[in-house]
């Protein structure tokens, strides 16, 4: 699912300003029930094309929030949220800005963590919000937080995460 609006601030206040470290790209949820990962992409911004080991044009970083979501039978629609870990992965499509023969440090944090992704996740899991889903077809879903914000979701063909 990609994200194609909301008006939650804690995801409308992820653009950065023009000197930002990262840029901003799309934002998704890969399900595989009972866990959603919340994706995050970052971009290298466009004032570091320049610079070296800042990876290639097509070089992201993907941050995902893990969490586990139930419901139950009572109130299908009501989608309780515990956090359940963090991933860290990178993806290096070209080879622009590479540096021969280098490591993957030197190609950036996409080529650092395409090689070194990180994994956290244990066996405890902390409250971390819930969710109502106002409207769910094969290609779109519409959800509303317990804190009054929405979320409208498309499904896409080809998955980018």
């Amino acid at each position: 699912w990609t994200l194609i609006y909301t008006d939650a601030p804690d995801i409308t206040s992820l653009e950065g300003g023009p000197f930002s470290t990262a840029k901003l790209g799309r934002i998704g949820q890969e399900c595989d029930p009972p866990m959603i990962k919340n994706v995050i992409e970052w971009q290298r911004p466009d004032w570091a094309s320049s610079l070296p080991f800042s990876g290639g044009d097509s070089s992201r970083v993907l941050q995902k929030v893990c969490v586990v979501g139930t419901s139950t039978k009572e109130n299908p629609k009501l989608v309780d949220l515990k956090l359940a870990g963090f991933e860290l992965s990178g993806i290096n499509d070209s080879d622009d800005n590479a540096v021969e023969g280098s490591t993957s440090f030197f190609n950036g944090p996409a080529g650092f963590l395409e090689s070194n992704p990180v994994k956290l996740q244990g066996p405890l899991t902390a409250p971390f919000g819930k969710f109502e889903i106002l409207y769910l077809d094969d290609g779109m879903r519409i959800t509303k937080t317990f804190q009054g914000f929405f979320a409208v979701n498309i499904r896409e063909e080809n998955v980018w995460f």
